[in-house]
């Protein structure tokens, strides 16, 4: 007999059947495969789904899961992808013409252009959360709509995992109400056993 390992690869007809039909995980370019198949065994071993809709639940559940991990990921890399942007409107002002070709020298890490803009901006008093916050301020409207798409997904990842908790409550709900009329079957058939009896 084998024992099933923890975080191990979900397997057996059900999940199989449900990976065929869903089809393979929805990964982008750089996404790794392993992490996914990881993320959905810790949440199949978690929540030990007993039928086809709750194995489907579960995909759906991590696949939001993923799509929010995924969008945090972006959002972080479109303000790092935004400093330059704002580097060019925080020294326009102090240096002029000369402010795009110094923050593309500044990005490449030439030493001298470094140190330049690091004095540039202590001189009067900027650092750079200054040149963050204004290549933030000029990607808002790209982080609204990824806090909308974050909201969304997590939104419809609740939704699928209270789908999961109402199945489950229903299908305590008949199991009880079986095993009370089975109980009430038997609790006939032993009353008139003691009847006879007596």
């Amino acid at each position: 007999m084998t024992q099933k390992t923890r975080h191990s690869k979900p397997s057996g007809g059900l999940a199989q059947a449900t990976a065929a039909i869903a089809g393979p995980p929805p990964l982008i370019s750089g996404e790794k495969a392993p992490a996914y198949d990881d993320l959905l065994a810790r949440v199949t071993d978690a929540l030990a789904p007993s039928d086809v809709l709750e194995h489907i639940w579960i995909r759906d559940v991590v696949d939001l899961v993923w799509e929010v991990f995924r969008l945090r990921r972006i959002k972080a890399n479109l303000i790092t992808a935004a400093v330059p942007e704002g580097m060019v409107q925080v020294l326009r002002p102090l240096r002029g013409g000369a402010a795009e070709k110094l923050t593309f020298a500044w990005a490449a890490r030439e030493e001298d252009d470094v140190e330049e803009v690091a004095t540039t901006l202590a001189n009067v008093g900027l650092t750079m959360d200054h040149v963050a916050a204004s290549g933030f301020s000029a990607r808002i409207g790209d982080f609204e709509r990824i806090d909308r798409m974050l909201a969304d997904a997590e939104e419809r990842r609740s939704t699928a995992l209270h789908a999961l908790d109402r199945h489950r409550a229903g299908l305590a709900l008949r199991l009880r109400s079986t095993l009370q009329e089975i109980e009430d079957a038997e609790l006939k058939v032993i009353a008139p056993a003691r009847e006879n009896a007596a």
